[in-house]
């Protein structure tokens, strides 16, 4: 293959990325016509995104680490990406949580001389919370753009359907980053400028691995993606519940909440489905058993064989059996 062909088909990979990337984006136009910022609209779309990344990090992420790392390291670094998250929220200048606004009502008749209001306050903490979320997406957003950058390596067919599935998930986190920053702030630019630069880092990610780390491995990137799962977690546990509470009934928050998770669902049976590992494996089999059918002296010790080196064959985040050596 000549180097125009390889530079040509890395530029589709790359493409199929950026489109799964910027798919942030959408949902951070969906938060801006949804019509004029309110404190419920806020709360609920806090709550809906919050179950989405809590749904994401304990049933796709962490469970796609432990067959690879083992048990013990996918939780240390579960918890250690909580950890170095919760220090890097530590270094965002703090804002009083004065929670005696009365949601909504005005108190700016007896505020000092020289003084922000209330209402400045609550407004510039929702804005940290859009920009911690933001920070945190990005985050995980590096590692996905690598996943589906590798994966349209092995071929359209194979990149697209994943991109596809990764964009429905990127939606609601492009929300979660939108839908504080415009309440804070009342600025459309602003809040579709923030889910851009999170949604931007998935092709970063493919940049990345096409130029520096062509060699990373599946170890690595599941313990990478199981410390990301640690930082969606605490996001959603420190920034956006603690919100959503404040606006909504705990039952109408529960009832968000549950809903984000449910959608998200059907989004990682997208994705999982979407590479048919598990129907690839099965026909394997079959067709192992098949071609050697006509052999009854040795087709017992054949199956044996084909099964043991099977079982070797990488577990990777995106189910995907990749052309180089395990990287995703």
């Amino acid at each position: 293959m000549s180097t125009d062909n390889i530079a040509s088909w890395n530029s589709s990979a790359f493409l199929i990325a950026s489109i799964s990337g910027l798919s942030t984006c959408l949902g951070g136009l969906l938060v801006l016509f949804y019509g004029q910022p309110s404190t419920n609209k806020l709360g609920h779309l806090m709550s809906f995104s919050s179950g989405v990344m809590i749904y994401i990090s304990f049933m796709d992420l962490l469970p796609e680490a432990v067959p690879v790392i083992g048990f013990f390291y996918a939780n240390f670094w579960f918890f250690t990406g909580m950890l170095f998250f919760g220090i890097i929220a530590k270094l965002f200048p703090e804002h009083d949580h004065d929670h005696e606004h009365d949601h909504g009502k005005q108190h700016d008749k007896k505020k000092p001389p020289g003084k922000p209001s209330l209402k400045d306050k609550e407004m510039k903490r929702i804005k940290q919370v859009g920009l911690i979320t933001a920070l945190g997406l990005s985050l995980h957003n590096i590692p996905e753009g690598i996943a589906v950058y590798v994966a349209s390596l092995k071929g359209v067919n194979v990149g697209l359907p994943l991109a596809v599935a990764i964009a429905a998930h990127n939606i609601p986190e492009g929300m979660a980053v939108a839908s504080p920053i415009y309440h804070a702030t009342g600025s459309k630019k602003q809040a579709f400028f923030y889910s851009l630069i999170s949604g931007v880092c998935e092709p970063l990610g493919a940049l990345i691995f096409s130029f520096f780390i062509r060699d990373l491995d599946d170890y690595t990137i599941q313990s990478l993606l199981a410390a990301v799962g640690g930082i969606m977690v605490l996001v959603s546990f420190r920034e956006l519940l603690p919100v959503a509470l404040e606006y909504l009934k705990p039952e109408s928050a529960m009832i968000s909440n549950a809903l984000g998770m449910i959608f998200i669902s059907f989004s990682i049976y997208l994705l999982h489905g979407s590479s048919g590992i598990h129907g690839h494996e099965h026909s394997h089999g079959h067709d192992h058993s098949h071609g050697h059918s006509h052999s009854h002296d040795h087709s017992h010790s054949h199956s044996h064989s084909l099964d043991h080196s099977h079982s070797h064959d990488p577990v990777s985040y995106t189910h995907l059996t990749l052309p180089t050596k395990r990287i995703v």
